[in-house]
């Protein structure tokens, strides 16, 4: 069975949305219009081997997640695309935003991107930087959609044979990622294709990091082994209220443009670094999925 057959077979499982148009392998936003594609259901192993010996607290256990279909954008969500919201009242808005999102957005008085009013930053097709989880979870849900889980972010990332970083095994260079600042700003999206993830996806690793919606905690990974939690896992507000440890930072995936190359490995499809959700650099950014119900449910 080709991929394109399986996508296919999986999607007859699900409901899609009005609000997605079908444009050849990918699905368009109508909200957002980012394009978006299919990461179909199924296992994949997430984090690395214990004996891996660059291998970080937070990346092991090694364990097999399996995940639902979903959608992703492949690729950051970009100034064009987020001007769209300020001007559909994204900032002005309280339905968009969580109580704790609007009360940081009343008293830190934001209303646009850290970045917007440097010229090196603002080009239509750059990612949209200088962002914190607030301001893109707001975005999520204006356009309907969400930040991805650190797994589906994962998968999408390294896809399903286990390698370190979206283009193979190779160690990061300039010709597959922005990072080290080699550039010293964002690039336009996509500019870097033999960085490509398997699913397509683009940018998944430099030129800007990506918010995960789920609460950064090192010891993740084997609370989920101890507790059998091995389908569609997220650190949620749920979860984080069930447990013991205080958690006080998002997870982050990919990297950025500033990645220094003594640091390759937070370029890597399973390391991560966290922030306080208030926190906004130059190298915050995201995209964003859509979870897909089936047809019965």
């Amino acid at each position: 069975m080709t991929q394109s057959h399986y996508k296919h077979k999986q999607l007859q499982k699900y409901s899609i949305p009005k609000s997605l148009s079908k444009e050849g392998d990918y699905y368009i936003s109508s909200k957002d219009l980012s394009k978006m594609v299919l990461i179909p259901e199924g296992n994949f192993i997430m984090g690395v081997e214990n004996e891996d010996i660059f291998a970080k607290a937070h990346e092991r256990p090694q364990r097999t997640v399996h995940l639902s279909s979903y959608l992703i954008d492949i690729f950051p969500i970009t100034n064009e695309q987020y001007m769209r919201f300020i001007n559909e009242g994204g900032y002005k808005e309280r339905r968009y935003w969580s109580l704790e999102g609007w009360q940081w957005k009343i008293k830190s008085k934001s209303k646009k991107p850290l970045t917007w009013d440097r010229k090196e930053w603002n080009e239509l097709t750059q990612p949209v930087a200088g962002v914190s989880w607030y301001e893109a979870e707001a975005y999520a849900k204006w356009a309907d959609k969400q930040l991805p889980t650190e797994a589906q972010w994962e998968k999408a990332a390294g896809g399903t044979d286990n390698r370190r970083y979206p283009w193979g095994n190779d160690f990061p260079t300039s010709k597959v990622t922005n990072f080290n600042n080699n550039i010293g700003s964002t690039t336009i999206v996509g500019s870097y294709p033999e960085g490509i993830s398997p699913f397509g996806c683009y940018d998944m690793s430099g030129n800007v990091n990506n918010w995960c919606r789920d609460w950064y905690w090192e010891n993740f990974y084997s609370y989920c082994i101890e507790n059998n939690i091995n389908e569609d896992p997220i650190l949620d507000d749920k979860l984080r209220n069930k447990i013991t440890a205080e958690l006080q930072l998002k997870a982050d995936r990919g990297g950025g443009f500033a990645t220094p190359q003594e640091h390759w490995e937070v370029l890597s499809c399973t390391d991560k670094v966290a922030w306080q959700p208030q926190e906004r650099y130059p190298w915050n950014g995201f995209r964003t999925v859509k979870e897909l119900k089936e047809k019965n449910n």
